[in-house]
């Protein structure tokens, strides 16, 4: 249990460092946030929202886009129902952009997030890693192939867990339970294989330091997750913070542990 809670708490020693020694690389996420979230998911609802007034109008025999009506309470129903349709489309599609789209976040920002995780550990240990271009793309590329892997993975036990739960009701809770561990589990694994990558470990040889250290994953990967339960925290704050405290809880792994260490 011990390695949990260093896995934990190694989060939120990777977010004090990262905002005191690498606090401008916020900016980059929050401006792909902007970008992506608020800008597309304001596109999307001005797409959709037209389509729910004509649904409204049929069911109702409202006409909300047309002229102001004669008779007040049926102005104010009008113009009750479209801010409600405007409000909840725009939230509820900012909200489920902002939780999905964590993933895309992953991919795109790769180069970002290797650059962090070497930069990390360049202050904490004094290695110095001389900037190769070929080497930050395989990095990157590298990146991007875990975070797709997992990606997959993490699909397919939701599915798994859906089946379960619609034949046996009764398991909802376990069901949900495990697939947040689940989920905790592989977004510290794809945090943690940067510092993997850098000691020239292949994926398989990675899978396995991986699940020597689960637990320590595991902690890690449910204080990245407790952030990002709010959803601008989850693209802002937490993968950056991950990136740095990935590398402090990889350094402070016990001999044979570490990636600098660990012989498989």
């Amino acid at each position: 249990m011990s390695s949990f809670f260093q896995g934990f708490t190694a989060f939120f020693r990777g977010m004090g460092f990262s905002i005191s020694r690498l606090g401008v690389w916020y900016l980059v996420p929050l401006v792909l946030w902007l970008l992506l979230v608020v800008g597309l998911s304001f596109q999307i609802s001005d797409w959709l929202i037209p389509y729910l007034y004509r649904w409204i109008e049929a069911q109702t025999g409202l006409n909300l886009s047309g002229s102001q009506s004669e008779n007040a309470w049926q102005e104010i129903l009008k113009t009750g129902l479209k801010w409600a349709v405007i409000i909840v489309v725009k939230i509820l599609l900012w909200y489920a952009m902002s939780r999905y789209m964590k993933y895309i976040v992953l991919i795109l920002l790769s180069p970002l997030f290797a650059y962090i995780s070497e930069k990390t550990e360049e202050i904490i240990t004094g290695n110095n890693y001389p900037f190769n271009m070929g080497q930050f793309l395989k990095d990157v590329l590298r990146g991007m192939g875990i975070t797709l892997r997992n990606m997959f993975l993490e699909t397919l036990l939701i599915l798994a867990g859906g089946i379960l739960t619609f034949f046996i009701p009764v398991l909802s809770p376990l069901v949900l339970l495990a697939l947040f561990l689940v989920n905790s589990y592989f977004m510290a694994f794809n945090f943690f294989d940067y510092a993997v990558e850098r000691k020239k470990m292949g994926v398989s040889k990675s899978v396995m330091y991986m699940r020597a250290n689960r637990t320590t994953l595991l902690g890690f990967g449910v204080a990245y997750n407790l952030i990002a339960f709010f959803p601008l925290l989850d693209w802002i704050l937490a993968p950056i913070s991950a990136a740095s405290g990935a590398v402090l809880a990889d350094h402070a792994l016990p001999q044979g542990k570490s990636s600098a260490t660990f012989n498989g």
